[in-house]
């Protein structure tokens, strides 16, 4: 059985239940796992932080930016933190240690969350009702709320997309990124192939695959949705081979 770390709760502008909802939710993963050393609130900036105010009191929230609290409902710490202090924390920190509840975000913004290797457990509330949709769909996350769309089926791609992505993503030599000139010239050539003879792929099939599949991180995989962005509207990149891509595509399909 498959943990689940990802949760959500859809809301529309400042909607105080569902926020604390995911705060209940955060306690509870906190209070479960000996592995968690803190729950962290997090958003944007500073300003972003109006509702956890009514919540905690504002200034509690405004001591939890340099120290983190404790309260009873929670074993753990609580602290707060904007887009820019957690990354800082999270450069040459790797320990999956954190419940980190992303408030009023949208799924650009919680993506970047899922590349910390700090947070063991992401809770994501949005701020529009289709705020959050991209990033429910990738990891299929559970509805803190536990009513409408929980139980949506999951998005299954094209088996032949599967075996090209774990081809290329072999043949990159494990560097999951476009960074070594070679990797990149074999990314672009998967890429044009995936473009002529899978046209329905989509680019978040390929970004979704590569992030819960292959482990690469979601900054990496967002520039390989892009190159196939590039072809779908016609345009075009350097790199990657022009011949011979059916040979690839019917390797796979033997696949």
């Amino acid at each position: 059985m498959i943990m689940k770390t990802k949760y959500y709760a859809d809301a529309y502008g400042a909607d105080l239940n569902a926020l604390a909802a995911c705060i209940r939710k955060a306690f509870e993963l906190a209070n479960s796992d000996d592995e968690i050393d803190r729950v962290v609130l997090y958003s944007y900036t500073k300003n972003n932080f109006m509702q956890v105010d009514k919540i905690f009191g504002a200034d509690n929230v405004n001591q939890m930016f340099s120290r983190p609290m404790k309260f009873r409902e929670c074993t753990k710490p609580i602290k707060c933190a904007t887009e820019i202090t957690y990354k800082k924390e999270c450069e040459y920190s790797h320990t999956p240690k954190d419940v980190v509840i992303c408030c009023h975000m949208d799924s650009k913004a919680v993506f970047k969350v899922d590349d910390y290797l700090t947070a063991k457990y992401v809770i994501a509330l949005s701020w529009t009702m289709e705020g959050l949709k991209e990033w429910k769909a990738r990891w299929h996350a559970q509805n803190v709320l536990g009513s409408k769309a929980e139980n949506e089926p999951k998005h299954e791609i094209n088996p032949i997309l599967a075996i090209a992505l774990r081809e290329m993503d072999n043949r990159m030599f494990n560097t999951k990124s476009l960074a070594h000139p070679n990797d990149e010239e074999t990314c672009k050539t998967y890429v044009r192939t995936i473009h002529k003879y899978l046209p329905e792929v989509t680019p978040s099939d390929i970004e979704d695959y590569l992030v819960t599949e292959l482990g690469w991180d979601n900054r990496d995989s967002s520039e390989v949705g892009k190159l196939l962005q590039r072809l779908k509207d016609g345009r075009t990149f350097r790199g990657g081979q022009k011949t011979y891509l059916k040979e690839y595509y019917n390797h796979w399909k033997q696949q």
